[in-house]
């Protein structure tokens, strides 16, 4: 699906709105991750839904989730803020350990 121009097809005549911009650098930044189209939905449902657990309680309004990418079986830890995801934190020895007290 990758030309050889590095780009992926699948994100033809779709876009990444400008408000998830700064998650998706700092994901790429942190993590060396390039969502592919769809992967974005998946982790706002597995937030939702409770299937990715909260790692940290910041406020009553913000936590930190820890999300699987499943193509990558790659996880992440996400801040979000009244709903909405903040950005990619990078995976400081705080949230590794807060990880490893998650049931498993």
């Amino acid at each position: 699906m990758i030309g050889d121009d590095g780009f992926d097809g699948r994100w033809l005549g779709k876009s990444i709105p400008e408000r998830h911009w700064h998650f998706h650098r700092r994901l790429l930044e942190r993590y060396g991750i390039v969502l592919a189209p769809g992967e974005f939905s998946e982790m706002l449902k597995d937030i939702a839904s409770g299937r990715a657990p909260i790692v940290q309680r910041r406020s009553a309004k913000s936590a930190v989730y820890l999300v699987r990418n499943r193509r990558l079986w790659e996880r992440v830890f996400i801040l979000v803020t009244n709903g909405e995801i903040r950005t990619a934190l990078p995976p400081s020895k705080a949230l590794r350990r807060a990880r490893r007290a998650l049931p498993d």
